[in-house]
Parts: C-alpha cells; structure tokens; sequence
C-alpha cells in the first residue's frame, strides 16, 4: 500500500482538532489512545450559549481531548508507514487514470503509480472521485491565542446570531494556547468571513483576549456536510472523509467520521483484493452501506438538530438548564452529534 501525501510533515491543517468520544474510541481501538491521550489536551465538559442568553456548563461521563492537526496527521501518518504502508510526502495526486471504466493508475507530480483501486481522502475540495452527494458546503474560518482568560477544560460553543443557525467556538489547546473560530453558511449581501469572526470574537471574548495575544494569522477553509453517505463506491475508487462530505451537518466534526470512513475503506478493499476479482463499482458497492450503517445515525442527528437551532428552542432550553432532566437531555444531544 502506498499513502500519498501533498506536502511534509508535519503540516498545519486549518481544524478544531477535536477529538470525540467516538473519535478516541477508534484510536482505541487502534491501539493509539494512549499515545493521543499523553500529548492531547484532556476535555470534559462544554460549555453552551446561544442568541446571548446564559452560558450552560454540561458536564458528563463521555471523553474528549484537544490534539493539534499538524501532530495527529504526523502520527497517523507514521503509524501507517510503521505498520507496512510506504509513506511519500511532498506527492501531489493530480488525477485518477483510466482506461475505459477501469482505474489502471494515479498520475502525481512524481510520475504516474500503477494501482489496482485507490482511497481517496483528500478533503472537501477534492475533485478526484466526483458525484452527486447530498448536503452543503459552510465556510469557516480560525485563528489562535495566547494568553486568554478562563481557559479551563471545557470546549465552548456558542450559537449566536452572526453565525446561527451554525455556531462559533473556543477549543483550548494547552492551558495557554486556544483556537477559536466560526463556521457559517455564505450567502449573498451577507458580512463576509472576517466580519463574522471579529464580531463574534469582540461579543463573546472581548474582556478575556485582552491581555492575549494571537498567534499567526486568520485560516479559512470550506467544510463539505452531509446527512446521508452517498455515492462513496465507484470503478476502482472509495472515497472516504470529507471528500465523501461524511462531516457532521451541525457540528462540522469530521475526524471519527474521517477514521471510520477510512477503515471501513481499507477492509472493503482487502476483502476484494483477498477474492481475487476486479475492484468494480459492483464489487465495491456494499461500501456505501457500510458507512451508513457505522456514521448515518450521527449524521442523522447533525441535521435534526441543525433544525433545532434555527428555532428558539435552543435558547429556551438553555433557560430553563437549571432542572437535571433538561441538562441531561441536552448533554445526550451533544453526544449523539
């Protein structure tokens, strides 16, 4: 197996770079979690506002954690190469090669690769493996901070009007460290990226940030969601991760989704390949089944509640967090996005 990847290592990724409860339950099982755990920023509680109203700590029993892109897709990354994978870094996949139907090579800025089937996880902008998938593109973008006040070990997620009905967080990175950003829907004779970041940022941190200091520069990216896997199987080809839009539509989390997609990819090809026939779409088919069984349920809560926060129930909800039954239907909620 070959893992071709566009740039070196470590490599900064534009992303929240959190991890779930059901993202560190792969690592897990992959035998990674403690390697994770020993260098992620550990997370267990969230803090939730909306349309300005009070801000509701949930805490529970699930487990997440904070761990920087650039050293997750490092270590990965390694972990491939140590387990068999060859590993080329600074290789960019330009095109799929075809002869008729049939997948037969990959062409890259270091040649062209003969290949029997390819996954392909190169994110939202990919064009490599292109079909009608349903779901929306959001825009997003990030920076971080140094120094900001009242970092503790909760993420921060906050549904206001600027971004409604998607919302704008605070993830801290270290004890010192956070990123924080905003992931909206565009549309037309709406503020744009930087507008919607800087008033978020002055409404919900203005007093914390004054004595932090921001580290680099503002990262936008696109973030490709969907409610239902569709379409990830075809000639020669599983597309997994964001480039399937297999990203929750609420939440914009797509590492578990990224994780999952990717093995249950790799066991769909060894099985193939272990048979003996040709990688067809036909043979390759009950791929996209796979995936719903595994991730659509999520996925299909990611809308259902995108749905809840174009109304005011959430904001009502909040209000009314004080008795145990709603804050516990509100951190299960959470959970299941």
């Amino acid at each position: 197996m070959v893992l071709l990847e566009r740039k070196m290592f470590p490599r900064a990724k534009a992303c929240g770079s959190g991890l779930s409860p059901w993202g560190l339950e792969v690592l897990d099982g992959l035998g990674l979690g403690r390697a994770i755990r020993a260098g992620a920023y550990p997370i267990r509680a969230a803090l939730i506002g909306a349309g300005g109203g009070p801000t509701v700590e949930l805490r529970s029993r699930y487990e997440a954690a904070i761990y920087p892109r650039a050293d997750f897709d490092m270590l990965l990354a390694r972990e491939a190469a140590a387990r068999g994978a060859e590993l080329r870094e600074g290789v960019r996949v330009e095109a799929l090669v075809r002869h008729g139907a049939r997948l037969v090579g990959v062409s890259t800025s270091g040649g062209e690769l003969e290949v029997d089937a390819v996954i392909v996880a190169n994110g939202a902008t990919s064009t490599l493996a292109p079909a009608p998938r349903p779901g929306r593109t959001l825009n997003a973008i990030m920076g971080w901070y140094d120094g900001v006040d009242g970092v503790g070990d909760a993420v921060e997620l906050y549904f206001d009007p600027v971004v409604k009905p998607y919302y704008g967080w605070l993830f801290p990175e270290s004890a010192r460290r956070v990123n924080i950003g905003i992931c909206y829907a565009p549309a037309p004779q709406a503020p744009n990226a930087l507008q919607r970041f800087e008033e978020f940022v002055a409404t919900r941190f203005g007093r914390r940030l004054r004595r932090a200091e921001r580290v680099g520069r503002l990262v936008g990216h696109p973030i490709a969601t969907t409610p239902r896997p569709t379409a990830l199987a075809q000639d020669g080809v599983l597309v997994a991760g964001e480039a399937g839009r297999l990203v929750d539509p609420l939440t914009a989390e797509g590492i578990h989704q990224a994780l999952v997609s990717g093995l249950l990819a790799g066991d769909m090809l060894g099985e193939v390949l272990a048979r003996r026939v040709p990688p067809s779409a036909e043979t390759l088919a009950p791929y996209t089944a796979r995936v719903r069984r595994r991730l659509g349920g999520g996925l299909r809560a990611g809308q259902a509640l995108l749905a809840v926060t174009r109304t005011p129930l959430l904001a009502l909800a909040l209000r009314c967090v004080s008795s145990r039954s709603m804050k516990n239907v509100l951190t299960w909620a959470l959970a299941r996005a």
